[in-house]
């Protein structure tokens, strides 16, 4: 049994020969710079860009991943055959589709080659997914391919009239709503441009300027260390969007800092995890679901991205205090002074980082235009690199491989944003997502707080098994209709989803931020999973809050919100106090319920609860306050 779930389970990545390398780098850099020539104005059809989007993305991941984990990591002939399947199938809807343009969908017929090169083209999408994301969800895929074939045999409200193969074929890769839909356009035309960016940055040393920065502000501080890897964390996540990326990128310097002074492995992979995770919530960039949010929605991804703004911070705080009260709790030392530079000096030093980073936030805040922003600040990389390495041949290096890497970062969400066209479009061919979305209400028996908590269990289900982007793409179609159908506005039901789908990088048994943090922390992933979720507990109670006080999404009077982050900002002082078990002294279990209880009330969106949890917050201040004055200090020796 053991043997059979590997031969089923994700492949590892290869260790590639010269060949392999050079075919990665050239289908990388090609379709790099392709997208990001897009990005700023070039025009090429959109369908042509998809095929060979798709293309490269299909052909990256077979030459990158192995088929399961006991295959050999050295050359695969029958991966170079994927490979080529690949390249030969979308090259067939590149050279066909002055023809495909002509014919009307639905009506005109299909060829034997049309069909043919379509199937080949599912396939492989779901032996791409196998192998970079799971069975999992190419189990879901076929049970959803499964229905569109056989749903017409079954009785009740969930039958369908059936459907022919050139039908299913003709819905899911020859329209707008399958395979090439929403989603892969999204990855394509959005988010590939930053994640182009974060890796450039990167190879020029962005991430060690963010590392400084936190290092500069918070280092000298108890607890240094993990302040350091939380501070950093959100600033460089807040630019790649992938906790993945920003835990192998900025852990490999803070977990091992946080391990020497003192910190536990566990924790110190917990905070890290944590704190990448956060990443993909913090605007500017965000997380590629934020991107996939304007398509799905409509919603400029400015308005988005400002919404998401007060959350993330106090996502960011929680984590923060976190650190802070573990800190103090523990009695850790702040960092030596030889390991802390100054703001003045690392400002001096690196101030060029911070021309692209202005130039990305003003143009997603004041152009509305975020693909040609993300083009822009990657042009404004080359002339930091220039500074960084004068040295031509290196400078040339460093872009090639910053493109090469932009692109393997993009093979996870580029096929998880395909198969979730094909479930999307098996879903909207067949009228299922009604289907669900009313299960999910009548299964809650039409209670609001009830719907919302199972739609909830339902994104955390998907999400232990797949990326965020295929957790939102799935969930905007089958949580998102019950969610609004409760009057929760458009906005906070989807910004609902895309925390909780973020919260799968961090939550067991398959928590891909933990399992990449282990790997430097050198602990059980499963623990590090457990500790983050408890360090993140806040987070995972916000997006029930915004969903009933939208004020702190910024919709509201000036009053409202002001108010709302004002309770927001003290109830997440309290349960981390409480959850932790410090604050100012170390809190007995009285203590503790107190602050847990007067948390819960600040943050329940009802004024008397909330007036309630301020004075019982207050006065459990004064009580500890008053318990550490006259606490007997300990006299010089």
């Amino acid at each position: 049994m053991l043997a059979l779930l590997k031969l089923i389970a994700p492949g590892r990545s290869r260790q590639l020969g010269t060949p392999e390398q050079w075919t990665v780098h050239v289908i990388g850099v090609s379709a790099a710079v392709l997208l990001i020539a897009i990005s700023f104005g070039w025009y090429i059809k959109r369908e042509i860009a998809l095929f060979l989007f798709l293309g490269a993305v299909l052909s990256l991941a077979f030459l990158t991943t192995t088929a399961n984990p006991l295959r050999p990591t050295g050359r695969s002939t029958p991966s170079w055959c994927l490979v080529a399947l690949s390249l030969g199938s979308c090259g067939y809807f590149v050279w066909m589709q002055p023809v495909h343009e002509m014919r009307l969908p639905m009506i005109d017929e299909l060829s034997t080659a049309d069909i043919a090169a379509s199937i080949v083209l599912i396939a492989l999408v779901m032996e791409a997914t196998r192998r970079c994301i799971g069975m999992i969800l190419v189990v879901l895929v076929a049970t959803f391919l499964a229905y569109a074939i056989f749903g017409n045999r079954l009785t009740g409200s969930f039958a369908h009239r059936g459907f022919s193969t050139q039908e299913i074929v003709d819905h899911l890769v020859f329209s707008t709503n399958g395979l090439f839909g929403p989603a892969l356009e999204v990855a394509a035309f959005l988010v590939v441009v930053f994640v182009v960016f974060g890796a450039l940055l990167d190879r020029i040393g962005g991430a060690d300027f963010f590392y400084d920065i936190a290092n500069s502000l918070v280092g000298k501080q108890v607890g240094g260390a993990s302040k350091v890897a939380v501070v950093s964390s959100g600033l460089y996540g807040s630019i790649s969007g992938s906790p993945t990326a920003d835990v192998v990128t900025t852990g490999s310097f803070s977990i091992p800092l946080m391990i020497r002074t003192g910190t536990s492995r566990t924790y110190a992979g917990a905070i890290e995890s944590a704190a990448s995770t956060g990443g993909a919530l913090l605007p500017p960039v965000m997380g590629s679901a934020a991107f996939l949010m304007t398509d799905f929605t409509g919603i400029p991804y400015a308005t988005i991205a400002l919404s998401a703004l007060i959350p993330a911070l106090l996502y960011y705080q929680s984590v923060f205090l976190a650190a802070h009260f573990k800190a103090h709790r523990d009695g850790l030392q702040p960092m030596s002074e030889g390991e802390t530079p100054s703001i003045l000096a690392v400002l001096r030093r690196d101030w060029a980082y911070l021309v692209p980073i202005g130039l990305l936030v003003w143009g997603v805040l004041s152009l509305n235009r975020p693909a040609f922003a993300g083009a822009l600040a990657c042009a404004a990389l080359v002339p930091v690199a220039v500074l960084r390495h004068p040295d031509p041949v290196r400078l040339v290096k460093t872009l090639f491989f910053g493109l090469s890497d932009g692109m393997r970062g993009m093979i996870g969400v580029g096929v998880a944003c395909a198969i979730a066209g094909l479930v999307v479009g098996t879903l909207s061919m067949t009228d299922l997502t009604g289907k669900i979305s009313s299960g999910l209400f009548h299964m809650s028996g039409g209670s609001p707080i009830l719907t919302i908590l199972v739609s909830a269990f339902v994104i955390i289900v998907l999400g232990m098994g797949m990326p965020t982007p295929a957790v939102y793409a799935l969930s905007a179609v089958l949580a998102a209709p019950a969610l609004i159908a409760l009057g929760v506005a458009v906005l906070p039901a989807h910004l609902f989803i895309v925390y909780i789908a973020s919260m799968s990088a961090i939550t067991p048994p398959v928590a891909v931020a933990a399992f990449a943090a282990a790997s430097i922390a050198k602990a059980n992933p499963v623990l590090i999973a457990v500790v983050a979720c408890r360090i993140a507990m806040v987070a995972f109670l916000l997006p029930f809050v915004f969903m009933y006080q939208p004020a702190l999404l910024l919709i509201g009077s000036p009053a409202q919100i002001l108010i709302s982050v004002g309770t927001a900002i003290l109830g997440v002082l309290a349960l981390n106090a409480a959850i932790e078990g410090y604050f100012m002294i170390r809190l007995d279990g009285l203590k503790r319920v107190l602050l847990f209880l007067a948390g819960v009330g600040l943050f329940l969106p009802i004024p008397s609860t909330e007036i309630a949890g301020a004075l019982l917050l207050s006065a459990t201040t004064a009580w500890l306050w008053s318990t550490r004055r006259s606490a007997p200090r300990a006299r010089p020796a």
